[in-house]
């Protein structure tokens, strides 16, 4: 288990893991799929923190206004 301050800060874990989303809802994006069921998934996530959360819907925001995703709606 981890112990209060190495929940402060990322793990290499978790930005693995991280990585590994983004990288995967970018894929999903360029196919002209909607990336929201992937997002939704991926913030439920227990192994990231608030931190990777953010950055997690940061991306995922920037990912779904791209024009070819809404032309898909």
């Amino acid at each position: 288990m981890k112990d209060a301050g190495s929940a402060r800060a990322p793990s290499s874990d978790s930005l693995h893991i991280l990585t590994e989303y983004i990288l995967h809802m970018s894929v999903t994006c360029l196919g002209d799929e909607d990336v929201t069921p992937l997002y939704e998934e991926y913030i439920q996530d227990s192994r990231l923190g608030d931190a990777e959360k953010a950055e997690l819907t940061a991306i995922y925001r920037s990912l779904h206004s791209v024009p070819s995703v809404l032309a898909h709606r």
